[in-house]
């Protein structure tokens, strides 16, 4: 399918964008957090309140940010976490999704300011991932939540961290997860290109060599983290008894190939699975919910799922 007109007419007025190895990591995460809170969120998207907390984490104080839908009663409880390729995004930066997912799933949403390469590699995000997630099924009626209906949700590098999170939960016996929701989020370090990898090397948005970079940052020792399921969930030996399964994907994205072979292991493995490739989407359209009709669409169908299985 043609890359979607309303994308196109938008990088159409949008400068070349250079990749992101050659710009400094303050200035781009600078550029991104001011491009980002510009975006508008979905009008209808409405949220009861937010409120900005800090919980403990492995390495101190982990800030949070809890949004508490308008249904009433006591909710499910989502754990979300942003986008950025690991480096880059905070509580700001994907707030019209977390918004997006506590109107529309009716659930509680705690989204988590996990900690940021290369000051802090894998699997520093992850481990204040799983206090995240442990810290909802403790104190989950706190906040008016039910502990025993927890979902996982991300973006990008927040999809698999959420994912990573979900084996994590399983393999040490952690809290019970019931549903998983990764849009875009690729499930595995890019070491052999895969045809959309090579057919979007240039993009639009994100090019191969942006997914280079962030992993080059992420891992330290990229030889032997790379084949972690907590790095790479593709890899694990074993997808069997992993939660119900929401997988997202964007047909110009060179990760795309990698988050559907997921969702086919998932799948093979005995795992229930949504998958749905949006055509015409390039990576990070989520974000647009506020004005993309394909955006509103994953959005909607998502947290849809989310209420389903939660």
């Amino acid at each position: 399918m043609p890359l979607d007109p309303q994308i196109e007419q938008m990088l159409a007025a949008m400068p070349e964008w250079p990749g992101v190895r050659g710009v400094p990591l303050d200035m781009l995460r600078q550029s991104v957090h001011d491009s980002s809170v510009n975006i508008p969120p979905a009008a209808d998207a409405i949220v009861a309140r937010t409120e900005d907390r800090a919980i403990a984490g492995p390495d101190g104080d982990l800030p949070v940010r809890i949004y508490w839908p308008q249904a009433e009663g006591i909710r499910p409880i989502v754990i979300y976490f942003h986008g950025g390729g690991y480096v880059m995004g905070d509580l700001d930066t994907q707030d019209m999704i977390a918004r997006a997912f506590c109107a529309w799933s009716d659930a509680i949403v705690v989204s988590v300011d996990y900690r940021l390469a290369p000051e802090h590699r894998f699997p520093a995000g992850i481990d204040d991932g799983y206090a995240a997630l442990n810290w909802a099924a403790a104190h989950g009626a706190e906040i008016g939540g039910d502990n025993s209906r927890l979902g996982l949700a991300g973006d990008s590098a927040g999809g698999n961290i959420a994912t990573a999170l979900a084996l994590r939960a399983r393999d040490q016996n952690g809290p019970k997860v019931k549903a998983l929701v990764n849009i875009y989020g690729s499930a595995n370090a890019p070491t052999n290109p895969t045809p959309s990898a090579i057919e979007f090397a240039d993009g639009p948005i994100l090019r191969s060599d942006d997914i280079q970079w962030f992993w080059e940052n992420y891992l330290t020792h990229p030889e032997v983290e790379q084949n972690h399921q907590e790095a790479s969930p593709l890899r694990a030996e074993s997808l069997a008894n992993l939660p119900a399964a929401f997988i997202g994907t964007a047909e110009y994205d060179p990760s795309r190939d990698d988050s559907e072979a997921f969702a086919a292991r998932l799948a093979d493995e005995g795992n229930e699975v949504v998958m749905k490739r949006y055509d015409g989407m390039v990576h990070g359209f989520a974000s647009w919910v506020g004005f993309l009709p394909g955006a509103r669409a994953v959005m909607q169908e998502s947290s849809q799922f989310l209420r389903d299985h939660l």
